[in-house]
């Protein structure tokens, strides 16, 4: 019995008790009207968190855990025919998150999720209308400095390559020519020399911010994320993009509160946790743990002060929904023990 049935019966009872009291019946009547607007909603159902955020879009920040996409296509009903997929290496083999794209129109419901199209072979790309997309974004965001240590690191991806620019200017031009097949591993030159890590970092600056506010047809990229040219991000486009984050997004997370994040997202849209939603599907190295830092000291006092604007939102969004949900460790050891359950019985 919902609280607000329970408190006009005892109005009632009140009410028969103390005869024809004039205020008891004028709180009789609001209680009444507020509780038929209540049978109202029961009836017809109010949309949940997750039905209002649908179809998400998911801004998949470079850096900021590929793993994610596995929580939300777990979520109850998005994508009926991936309830027990995980994409990872293991299911759909080298550059599957590229693969995921064939599968995506497949397993999930275009009304539920929006999945990239195929032929968007330029990873990380913004957003491609915020005004449209605004309430369904969901995404994660990290600390800019690991963000980029991360890439500078990743020998997987080689995103520090010397030849990575060229890399995408040969992806872009047999996308043009319509020789692309996506179906297949593009990677860089592997082996190859880095650029310095300054230069790296400066290249990468402001990716965060980059996303969230160059919009373009991403079919047809005028300009590309990981481009090294890109345009510079300013304070200006920092502070817009901190304004979307707080504004736009049905779900933030945070990268180094994965555990909590992952919580917190069931808290909110529902469903069991997996242990698929912990696991590192693209750590930068084999020996390199997705919860250890980075030493900040290879930047040698450099700092990416256009993206911290962005990133000090995030924050502030995830903790004031840790808050407004209650959600903290001692909450979530159930959904821990869940997904280590399901992580020793595929084990």
């Amino acid at each position: 019995m919902s609280g607000l049935l329970s408190r006009h019966l005892v109005l009632i009872a009140l009410a028969l008790a103390s005869g024809h009291d004039h205020t008891f019946e004028v709180r009789l009547h609001e209680e009444s009207g507020a509780l038929q607007l209540l049978q109202q909603k029961l009836a017809f159902g109010e949309p949940t968190l997750l039905e209002a955020a649908e179809p998400i879009y998911w801004l998949h920040c470079a850096k900021c855990g590929s793993s994610f996409i596995n929580a939300l296509i777990h979520l109850p009903g998005v994508c009926p025919l991936a309830s027990s997929l995980v994409v990872d290496e293991q299911s759909l083999g080298d550059c599957y998150m590229e693969k995921w794209k064939f599968e995506c129109p497949e397993a999930c419901l275009a009304k539920k999720f929006f999945c990239p199209h195929f032929s968007d072979a330029f990873p990380h790309q913004p957003i491609d209308n915020y005004t449209a997309r605004k309430g369904a974004l969901v995404g994660m965001f990290r600390n800019p400095e690991q963000r980029i240590l991360s890439a500078y690191h990743d020998d997987a991806d080689n995103f520090a390559t010397v030849n990575y620019e060229d890399h995408l200017q040969d992806l872009l031009a047999m996308h043009v020519s319509g020789s692309l097949n996506m179906s297949v591993c593009h990677q860089p030159v592997p082996g190859l020399s880095k650029v310095p890590v300054l230069e790296f970092a400066e290249s990468w600056k402001g990716g965060m911010t980059y996303q969230l506010v160059v919009e373009h047809n991403n079919l047809h990229p005028t300009t590309q994320t990981l481009d090294p040219d890109r345009p510079k991000m300013t304070r200006a486009d920092a502070e817009e993009a901190a304004r979307r984050v707080r504004e736009g997004f049905s779900f933030v997370g945070i990268t180094e509160d994965w555990d909590l994040s992952i919580c917190l997202l069931h808290k909110m849209f529902g469903g069991a946790c997996q242990a698929s939603d912990f696991e590192d599907t693209r750590p930068s190295s084999e020996t390199k743990s997705a919860h250890a830092d980075y030493d900040i000291d290879e930047l040698m006092g450099w700092h990416d002060d256009v993206d911290r604007v962005v990133y000090d939102a995030a924050v502030e969004v995830f903790q004031g929904n840790l808050i407004a949900y209650g959600v903290s460790h001692d909450s979530c050891r159930e959904c821990y023990s869940h997904a280590e359950r399901g992580r020793v019985q595929t084990a």
